[in-house]
């Protein structure tokens, strides 16, 4: 994409993604303007072309314009997974901000970008995705062991589900109780060719024991900390837990909890102010 102002698109990028909060277009512009000394009218203009080279998009919420990552086309969002729109043909050169690449082998995952929560976007999504990376791919975590149950707590738009099958879980329960994300995760499974493996259950979940390999769930922190009883009985012993939604603040009042239930922690990340984890139920 070429940009006729001398600021750099990596940098103009970063303003946003590294934000910690979501910015209105008019507060990106400022940030634009006063990081590389533009006129208003120059910074709007950079935005502008973002915009139109589907780099960014406008999302309206709340009577507000904010300015997001777009969809529109495939985008990398963690090592081995790339979120791909319903209908693209081919892959991107998009990835991160740069112009590097995708590698030909990562995941794709085709999702329509809805209103239900797991588009993405969020921080506590990827955090996620990249705890999935984690057990399914860097530490090898489900390597040795077959036919791999999984569940995911409030699917959502069913992105976690799709994404420990992609990866190599055998089936994956989903629930949900949302009405309108309970479509949508229906559509996204039809999308990616996993209604054989994924069940998404118009319910909350309850205890099953010993049933999981796997169980992932981006709640938030009191909720998790509700759930801690029914998640540690239903994996099986060195069952993995994947959970997101947990402020950077409350981080150790969690691993805390978790960990007097008889969870070890084996992978923690933090972005913008969210925490992400990998536990593993240890056997007694």
């Amino acid at each position: 994409m070429k940009m006729d102002m001398e600021a750099d698109k990596k940098d103009v990028l970063n303003i946003l993604f590294q934000s910690d909060v979501k910015l209105t277009a008019q507060a990106y512009i400022k940030k634009i303007k006063e990081r590389f000394s533009l006129s208003f009218f120059e910074a709007k203009k950079i935005l502008q072309q973002l915009i139109d080279a589907q780099e960014l998009s406008y999302h309206y919420l709340y009577g507000a314009t904010y300015v997001e990552k777009s969809f529109l086309k495939p985008v990398s969002i963690t090592k081995h997974f790339i979120l791909k729109p319903p209908g693209f043909q081919g892959r991107s050169n998009q990835s991160n901000g740069g112009q590097k690449k995708i590698d030909p082998n990562k995941i794709e995952l085709i999702l329509d970008q809805g209103i239900s929560f797991g588009s993405g976007q969020h921080p506590t999504t990827q955090l996620c995705l990249a705890a999935i990376d984690v057990c399914f791919f860097e530490k090898q975590m489900m390597a040795s062991k077959e036919n791999l149950a999984g569940a995911d707590i409030g699917t959502g738009s069913g992105v976690l589900a799709m994404a420990m099958c992609l990866a190599g879980l055998t089936s994956c329960n989903a629930y949900e109780i949302d009405p309108v994300s309970i479509n949508e995760a229906k559509k996204n499974v039809a999308l990616n060719h996993l209604t054989k493996r994924i069940k998404v259950i118009e319910e909350y979940m309850k205890e099953s024991k010993n049933r999981f390999s796997i169980i992932s769930a981006n709640l938030r922190f009191p909720t998790l900390a509700a759930l801690s009883d029914m998640i540690f009985n239903s994996l099986k012993n060195n069952g993995i837990a994947i959970l997101s939604g947990v402020r950077e603040w409350e981080k150790d009042q969690f691993v805390a909890i978790y960990s007097e239930k008889g969870f070890e922690l084996v992978w923690q990340q933090d972005e913008k102010k969210w925490s992400g984890f990998v536990l593993v139920k240890k056997v007694c």
